[in-house]
């Protein structure tokens, strides 16, 4: 038993399949590093846009993962660091470069993702979650 086990701190947020669903969560953040660093081209969409819907979705996926508020918080400083970290290493390519306004970005749609903590949106991929562990249970 871990110590946050031990003290009743939920760690799972109560889902059967979690190590499924940070996996996906792990590949979304895998695409988001490999697009933030390959040469792109403009594809006439406005990159704080971009910047806000992309971290407004990671936001939204980890939040629903998280098992309680203090996750929560975890979650968002790891999303900041990882948007920060992207910056950094777009600013050492010579096709790329680093912008604090998309830290900005990146923050501005965090803030909005992790609303999704507190909607009826968690109880769905609970539900979700159950319905996908018994299909695969059988």
């Amino acid at each position: 038993m871990n110590e946050y086990a031990a003290r009743g701190v939920a760690t799972t947020a109560g889902l059967n399949l979690i190590g499924f669903w940070y996996l996906l969560g792990g590949l979304m953040l895998l695409g988001v590093a490999i697009l933030s660093l390959v040469p792109l081209p403009d594809v006439g969409v406005g990159d704080k846009f971009s910047h806000v819907v992309t971290y407004l979705l990671l936001a939204a996926w980890f939040g629903l993962l998280a098992a309680n508020r203090l996750v929560l918080c975890w979650t968002v400083v790891g999303l900041m660091a990882f948007g920060i970290l992207l910056e950094i290493l777009q600013g050492m390519t010579s096709y790329r470069y680093a912008e604090w306004a998309d830290i900005l970005a990146n923050g501005g749609g965090i803030l909005i993702g992790i609303w999704f903590y507190l909607t009826p949106l968690s109880r769905m991929l609970r539900l979700i979650d159950r319905k996908l562990s018994l299909i695969l249970a059988r």
